[in-house]
């Protein structure tokens, strides 16, 4: 029996569909003018034509999903309200540009390409962080790298990334059903804000606090996020927080953990434990990993390959889940889309 879809659900499935060719679109003109800048084309073995068609399967389950979600009320319609297009499209030069210098990174394998700008916050770092991600410039210490860095996800994921970041809410809307009146939330790593975006508008009345390692993100985040109140800005590591224990209602982050070393990854978990409250949320979006899907073994083979992530492979034979049971999390759940998983679990009360 086929499934009847609201037309509320298929107004917003539709608009989210479209977008997500828009971002398709941009994401296959990349490497033509990457082959017209270095003269190289890319070699990628691995993407036969039933694995593109089943990635593309699982992105419309995801964009459904998302859709229903909702429609059943975890969050607005407001949360595919789009950018301005006048600074979309003004963007896109500048990531065509960017993709050259991008390439260059790749070919010659340089992860450790910073500009003035970026050494000036180096010397405050932890060693795993001093490196281009992804290697785009800057990393994650310029202006531009946090200008562009939205816009090159959703490149990246075909206009997925928003709904990635979505799978968490309905996860907490669960425990915490409401607008979130007298909640406190800690959003670790929250790069540009924006996970904490549509994270105020499915709890409004909740106080969030903004953290991220990164100055100029940081500050990105606090332009992108000025017409929301109740949020407050530091600037910190996810494993060394700098609160005090027992404060928060919910700790959650979103693309982190795979962009850390194991013993950091443990240490950040911890943290995180340390600063909720009793009975309070720990949660977390990021990459699938072995264990959670065998179709994309080979997109979390070859993410590495293309990309500077010094710890994904470890990431990948680690499952999350065991961490969080290790530090004392209770009552996991998780969901999964396309290539992200939500995991979230309960600090316990004291018996």
């Amino acid at each position: 029996m086929k499934l009847r879809i609201p037309y509320q659900d298929k107004i917003t499935l539709g608009y989210s569909l479209a977008r997500s060719a828009h971002f398709a679109a941009q994401q296959f003109s990349l490497p033509i003018f990457e082959f017209l800048t270095t003269g190289k084309r890319k070699h990628r073995h691995s993407l036969e034509p039933q694995k593109i068609k089943l990635a593309y399967t699982e992105l419309y389950r995801l964009l459904k999903k998302d859709a229903e979600n909702i429609q059943h009320g975890y969050y607005p319609m407001d949360v595919l309200k789009p950018e301005n297009l006048a600074e979309h499209f003004r963007r896109y030069p500048r990531i065509i540009m960017d993709g050259y210098q991008i390439a260059k990174r790749r070919m010659d394998r340089n992860q450790k390409d910073f500009n003035e700008e970026a050494n000036e916050f180096l010397k405050e770092l932890p060693e795993y962080y001093q490196r281009n991600f992804h290697f785009q410039t800057g990393g994650y210490l310029t202006k531009e790298s946090a200008d562009l860095y939205e816009h090159q996800v959703e490149i990246l994921f075909s206009g997925a990334a928003d709904a990635m970041r979505r799978l968490i809410i309905p996860l907490v809307k669960d425990f915490y059903p409401g607008q979130g009146e007298g909640l406190h939330f800690l959003e670790v790593a929250a790069g540009t804000g924006r996970l904490t975006r549509f994270m105020k508008l499915a709890f409004p009345k909740a106080r969030i606090t903004v953290l991220d390692l990164s100055y100029p993100y940081l500050k990105k985040a606090q332009d992108n996020l000025h017409d929301f109140d109740r949020l407050d800005f530091v600037q910190g590591a996810a494993e060394d927080l700098p609160f005090q224990g027992g404060k928060f209602d919910f700790v959650y982050s979103c693309f982190l953990f795979h962009e850390l070393p194991l013993e950091i990854r443990r240490q950040a978990v911890a943290e995180g434990h340390r600063v909720l409250k009793e009975g309070g949320l720990f949660g977390f979006v990021d990459s699938v990993q072995k264990e959670d899907t065998k179709d994309f073994d080979w997109a979390l083979e070859q993410f590495p390959v293309d990309f500077h992530e010094p710890f994904y492979k470890n990431y990948t034979m680690n499952p999350m889940e065991g961490l969080l049971s290790y530090q004392g999390f209770a009552k996991i759940k998780k969901d999964q889309g396309f290539f992200a998983k939500a995991v979230v679990g309960q600090k316990p009360f004291s018996s």
